[in-house]
């Protein structure tokens, strides 16, 4: 059937409705038209009347065309009409009328559209015009924390900003941030709500001009599997938006929060320029080095946040005229070199002495600041007085005790196993084991028959069965709590457990133990209560995380050095006597000749450990990263050396 061809009216009234649901301006224009339409009407009908009834003062149309406006603007203006004759009266009172529904509709109008403007701006739906940012997308546990680290690396930042975008409502978030940052110093922190996957708004935030780009995931560590596939799937997908914003090769660096191994895998395989952490296994392998070397903590601590020192990569305008590794080391005064970032992005920590740096090279350097870097053109000397013989300490077997299964406690095991000489034990306690634990011991235990394995069916939290345990007979203890939970409960899980050991210790009434307990902290507001149990040794873990985000973030090579430090294989970060490194030491000593004893031994010194200041909190437990190399020392045999080496001998 053929259609029915419309009347003008209807054709008129469909362009109309057309036209007016364009939005704002459309609106402002017809009603513009209908005011200056009712001026040209209005002064029409004056100028009829006054042919009718003419009136000397007013008989030209430009007068009755301003009596027109002015009446139609201004209702105190038919004033204007009080000497007239009935029929210009009654023109002025039809211009008051029309003026009155203009104006109400008008101002109607600019209220309604001012509301809408504030409103939009609450919700956070309005252009961000910023470049050089940071861009955090979601609003997963770390944000905070990634936040107040970035806060810190902008400080030398000129108008640094960072720009939220979540799901979560933007009055929210401002509160969120408001009652929990205190001091944003230079940097502005802006947020906006809507997808994170939304091509639109990702373009609204200017994610084309952001310097780096964090994907933060909507589930937590906590959170069951099936929680994280979906929430790692989300990622993936705010992945695949920002590349399509921006074009792969123009991709900003991308930081990922991704749960599982195989999204992390499919991330990585995708694009070149996203970096991927696997905090699970970063944790666990941290937890293993810490727990061997007590102090080690507050050393990564203090790498991995941009409060103190932190890693740069540096390469001097002329070059390092291959230069070695040994050679290099004392042409940086106020940094300490830890290794070389080849030309093909390759990282070596700790290098040989005679490796040379080739053209391309960087040096992997310590610094408070990239302004602190400087490159000596002539090198400092240092000699190694008092240095003795590289003699490595004696390995003996070592006792590790575990309590609690969770994600990290097979990764520890496999790490420990790794590490521990020949005859040495490691003896994990849970409450109870399903075959899925079970298996998994099994499958480790049988990886490593140099190292006896237990695994113990004991409840810590019964007193009988903490003393079959003989806790004071092993080197150190790993406190790990259930996965499940926030981050308050599982902290008071562990602080429960931690209550328990010191309990049974001061029961024992011994002077001689010297079992340290390492445990793990989620949330960094109750640090002062595990300080207060007596545990030195803990990890932030949300917090420690968190850092590295940020770092990564700012440096996506950083990355490669922190999994060059977290393998097995190579150097790692080890605190050692002294007694190592000098027979007897002088009354007075400058740093830079105990990196050349160090050096001495194939090792790199980064910094020292003074035992007088172990206690003392405000000195970072006695922990000293990158001092100055001409910085004099008084230090005594009981003190140490930060290093990295190849093992702890």
């Amino acid at each position: 059937m053929k259609n029915r061809r419309r009347g003008f009216s209807a054709r008129a009234k469909y362009a109309f409705d057309n036209f007016m649901s364009k939005g704002g301006i459309s609106i402002f224009m017809a009603l513009m038209l209908l005011f200056l339409g009712a001026i040209v009407l209005m002064a029409a009908f004056r100028f009829v009347v006054n042919l009718v009834a003419p009136q000397e003062s007013t008989n030209d149309l430009f007068t009755q065309w301003w009596l027109a406006f002015l009446q139609i603007a201004d209702g105190g203006s038919i004033a204007e009409d009080t000497g007239s004759n009935a029929l210009n009266r009654i023109v002025g009172i039809v211009s008051l009328f029309v003026g009155m529904v203009l104006f109400s509709s008008l101002v109607a109008f600019i209220t309604s559209q001012f509301e809408a403007r504030i409103e939009m701006l609450r919700k956070g739906k309005s252009e961000v015009i910023e470049s050089g940012h940071t861009l955090i997308l979601g609003f997963g546990d770390r944000v905070l924390e990634i936040i107040r680290e970035l806060i810190i690396a902008n400080e030398s930042a000129k108008r640094p900003s960072i720009v939220v975008l979540s799901s979560r409502d933007k009055e929210e978030m401002d509160d969120y941030f408001r009652d929990r940052i205190e001091d944003h110093r230079n940097t502005r922190i802006i947020t906006r709500s809507g997808s994170t996957s939304s091509l639109q708004l990702l373009r609204r935030v200017g994610v084309g001009s952001a310097k780096s780009v964090i994907i933060l995931n909507d589930s937590g560590v906590a959170d069951p599997d099936p929680v994280k596939e979906s929430a790692d799937a989300k990622v993936l997908k705010t992945i695949m938006a920002v590349v399509s914003c921006t074009g792969e090769e123009k991709a900003p660096t991308i930081v990922a929060e991704l749960h599982l191994e195989t999204k992390r895998s499919l991330a990585c395989n995708l694009f070149s320029t996203i970096a991927v952490i696997d905090e699970h296994s970063i944790l666990a392998k941290l937890m293993v080095q810490t727990s061997r070397s007590s102090g080690l903590a507050q050393v990564y601590d203090n790498l991995v946040g941009f409060e103190g020192s932190e890693f740069y990569f540096h390469r001097p305008a002329e070059g390092f005229g291959g230069k070695s590794y040994a050679e290099v080391f004392f042409h940086y005064d106020t940094c300490s070199l830890m290794g070389i970032r080849r030309a093909d992005g390759t990282v070596m920590m700790n290098p040989p002495a005679a490796s040379p740096f080739a053209d391309g090279d960087e040096a992997i350097l310590l610094a408070e600041d990239d302004s602190a870097i400087r490159y000596l053109r002539d090198a400092k000397k240092f000699l190694a007085t008092g240095a003795r013989p590289a003699e490595p300490m004696a390995k003996v077997a070592e006792n590790q005790l575990i309590i609690g299964w969770s994600r990290k406690t097979g990764t520890i095991v496999e790490e420990y196993s790794d590490y521990l000489p020949q005859g040495s034990s490691i003896v994990v306690a849970v409450d109870a084991a399903d075959e899925t634990i079970t298996a998994k011991f099994t499958e480790i235990q049988g990886r490593h028959p140099a190292v006896r394995m237990s695994l113990a069916l004991k409840d810590i939290h019964d007193p009988v069965a903490m003393a079959a345990l003989e806790p004071e007979t092993f080197d150190n203890i790993i406190i790990l709590t259930s996965d499940d939970g926030d981050a308050e409960t599982r902290d008071s899980g562990t602080i429960a457990s931690l209550l328990e050991f010191r309990h049974y210790f001061r029961k024992l009434g011994r002077q001689d133990i010297k079992t340290q307990l390492i445990t793990e902290v989620a949330d960094s507001e109750n640090i002062e209560v595990i300080e207060e149990v007596g545990v030195r040794d803990f990890m932030i873990s949300n917090q420690f995380v968190s850092k590295i985000y940020a770092q990564v973030s700012e440096e996506p090579e950083v990355l490669k050095v922190y999994e060059d430090l977290f393998r097995p294989e190579g150097s790692e970060v080890y605190i050692k006597p002294l007694s190592l490194y000098m027979k007897d030491p002088p009354d007075s000593v400058s740093f830079g000749e105990l990196c050349a004893a160090a050096l001495a031994r194939g090792e790199t010194c980064i910094g020292l450990r003074i035992l007088a200041q172990e206690n003392d909190r405000e000195a970072h437990h006695g922990i000293l990263l990158n001092p100055a190399k001409d910085r004099l020392f008084r230090l005594t045999g009981d003190d140490m050396l930060i290093t990295l080496a190849e093992d702890e001998a």
